[in-house]
């Protein structure tokens, strides 16, 4: 069987997409050495910068190969979007065919599976920005109508799916997330020391991880830990490790608040090498976020070992089990009560490091690629 995957979003900065791409090959790789995989570059709406980077991704088996990379992108985007001609002239006619991110163009000779990560621009489009909305409202809808069978990270996701769009029902398949093995418990303290002394932290950190955005909740988060200094907690700080999202106002004024006392640091966005270590050198996560359709962050927290507080709401309960300190996510006494508790009852901070690595351990490379193939052959009719 010859399967085709996008995995054009393996582009630098990387996003949690990107790490979806990278371990749902990783984990194909682990337990398929017989299918053909074909890797494409480019898909329509997404042209990565540099593609002779992608090669890197690519498995070492002979099962695997990148497709078509030496087209130039000019000459691929002329033909997808200004000539009216079936895109699959210029796809490589496998038995199907996977997007990894929303695209659902029309193939005719190869069944198409899309992921779908989550849908706040469904449930809460003020959280984003205006043209995103559009074109991802458009990309869904496209997706339900022209795919065989939809991936839904999550059984959140999944009942959201076939919530909002019932035309789905019936060919929604959860295939979950997985992380690099870097991020484990700490092997080396020299890097954990090296990537604190670049980012100049000095104190004990609580850590936020993800793009600067709404529903992130960084506002709430940001005030609930100026509480905590104003109740006499000062040996932390706040890390924020993220790029600049959209609809960041909000975020910069709660940054630069004096109540703060210069102790919420905005690192910006961390390249990808230098995260696992950034997260086992800090105190715990602290992810309140409002809406995730998985929830990368708190995987990549409990499969380092670090305690994590995240919100009881969307998918986040499904990731975390057991082995976090939940708070309601839209109160910010709440968050506060979290904060102090994580960082001034050791025991509490202790027996949740006694569930991180068991939970952490449901979400494999390996269950990745047989959940994904499963998928592939069910579309495929095999």
């Amino acid at each position: 069987m010859k399967i085709a995957i996008d995995i054009c979003r393996l582009n630098d900065p990387w996003t949690g997409i990107g790490n979806y791409i990278a371990n749902l090959l990783a984990g194909l790789a682990q337990v398929d050495s017989e299918n053909q995989y074909l890797l494409y570059p480019y898909f329509p709406e997404c042209f990565p910068r540099r593609v002779a980077d992608l090669a890197a991704f690519v498995p070492p088996q002979d099962n695997f190969s990148l497709w078509g990379a030496g087209r130039p992108e000019l000459l691929v985007k002329l033909f997808w979007f200004k000539l009216k001609l079936p895109k699959e002239l210029f796809l490589a006619g496998a038995d199907v065919t996977h997007s990894t991110n929303l695209a659902g163009p029309r193939l005719y000779r190869s069944p198409l599976v899309v992921t779908v990560h989550d849908l706040s621009f469904c449930r809460e489009p003020g959280w984003h920005k205006a043209d995103n909305v559009e074109f991802s409202l458009k990309a869904v809808a496209k997706a339900v109508k022209n795919a065989a069978l939809l991936i839904a990270p999550s059984h959140f996701t999944a009942a959201e799916l076939e919530d909002l769009y019932p035309d789905s029902r019936g060919r929604v398949r959860v295939v979950p997330e997985a992380v690099l093995p870097e991020y484990r418990p700490m092997q080396d303290p020299a890097q954990v020391e090296e990537v604190k002394r670049r980012y100049g932290l000095e104190r004990p950190y609580l850590l936020s991880v993800g793009t600067l955005e709404p529903r992130k909740n960084l506002v709430r988060l940001i005030k609930a830990f100026q509480q905590l200094l104003a109740e006499g907690q000062g040996d932390f700080d706040l890390v924020l490790a993220g790029g600049s999202g959209w609809k960041t106002a909000e975020i910069e004024e709660a940054i630069k608040d004096p109540a703060g006392k210069g102790r919420v640091r905005r690192l910006g966005y961390v390249p990808g090498p230098r995260l696992p270590a950034l997260y086992q050198g800090a105190y715990a996560l602290a992810y309140p976020s409002l809406y995730e359709g998985f929830g990368l962050p708190v995987l990549e927290s409990l499969s380092c070992g670090v305690p994590v507080i995240t919100s009881l709401v969307a998918s986040m309960p499904e990731v975390a089990g057991e082995a976090a300190l939940y708070v309601d996510p839209y109160d910010q006494q709440d968050i506060n009560r979290a904060l102090a508790e994580i960082t001034g009852d050791r025991a509490l901070r202790e027996r949740l490091a006694g569930q991180e690595l068991k939970q952490a351990a449901r979400f494999t490379q390996a269950e990745v690629g047989r959940a994904a193939l499963k998928v592939y052959r069910e579309a495929a009719g095999r």
